[in-house]
C-alpha cells in the first residue's frame, strides 16, 4: 500500500499539526540515511489565539489521495486482506492509525491505536481491519459504519496522546497482508 523508503516515495505523504490552525506543536517527515520514514517532532498542548480552538497538541502524516481522472479516483481495495501491516520503530507515545475511505462524509476516518511492544526496536504490527473504528474530527461516531474496504483512499498516523514534548517514529512500509511476517524469511526475501 505505501512505503517511506525513498525521496520518490515521500513525495506522496503530506504531514500536518495543529500549527496549520495557529498552534504550536510541529511536524516533519523525512528520510532516514538507513532507507526508513522518519515522522518527529514537537507537540504543544498551548492553545492558540484563535477563537473557538479549545484543544491542541496534534500531529499527523499520511499518503495524499491520488488525483482523479476519467476513470476515478485510485483506490485501495484491501477486501481481500485481513490486517493492515505496520513495520515500525516508536518511542513511548501513544499513536493512531488512520485510514480514509471513499464514504459519504469526507471527514470520516477509521482509527485504531498503534500498539508497541518494545519501544526503540522495529516492530510489525498486524491490525485486523475489523478492529478500525469509525471516528469524525476526533470522536467516536456512536453509529459505527462498516469501513468502505474497496475504496481506501489513504492511511497514515498521528499523534493526540495530550502530553507536550518531542515525538518519533520511524515507519518502513505499511501494507494489507493475510497472514503474519513469515519467521523462517530472511531479510530482502519477497512474501
Amino acid at each position: 500500500m505505501a512505503s517511506l523508503k525513498t525521496d520518490e516515495d515521500l513525495k506522496g505523504w503530506l504531514v500536518g499539526c495543529d500549527k496549520d490552525i495557529g498552534g504550536f506543536s510541529e511536524a516533519t517527515l523525512e528520510i532516514t540515511k538507513n532507507g526508513t520514514g522518519r515522522f518527529f517532532g514537537q507537540l504543544s498542548l498551548d492553545l492558540p489565539e484563535n477563537e473557538g480552538v479549545e484543544k491542541s497538541g496534534y500531529a499527523g502524516c499520511r499518503t495524499k489521495t491520488k488525483e482523479s481522472s476519467i476513470f476515478g479516483t485510485p483506490v485501495w481495495d484491501t477486501c481481500l486482506f485481513e490486517y493492515l501491516q505496520l513495520k515500525v520503530k516508536g518511542d513511548n507515545r501513544k499513536y493512531f492509525v488512520n485510514l480514509q475511505t471513499d464514504g459519504v462524509v469526507p471527514t470520516d476516518l477509521y482509527q485504531h491505536r498503534l500498539f508497541l511492544k518494545t519501544p526503540g526496536e522495529w516492530e510489525t504490527v498486524l491490525i485486523p481491519f475489523k478492529d478500525f473504528i469509525l471516528t469524525n474530527q476526533g470522536f467516536i461516531q456512536e453509529e459505527q459504519i462498516e469501513i468502505f474496504r474497496e475504496r481506501v483512499k489513504n492511511v497514515g498516523v498521528s499523534i493526540i496522546d495530550r502530553t507536550s514534548g518531542p515525538f518519533e517514529l520511524e515507519i518502513e512500509s505499511i501494507s494489507a497482508v493475510n497472514t503474519g511476517p513469515d519467521p523462517n524469511a530472511r531479510e530482502g526475501d519477497d512474501d
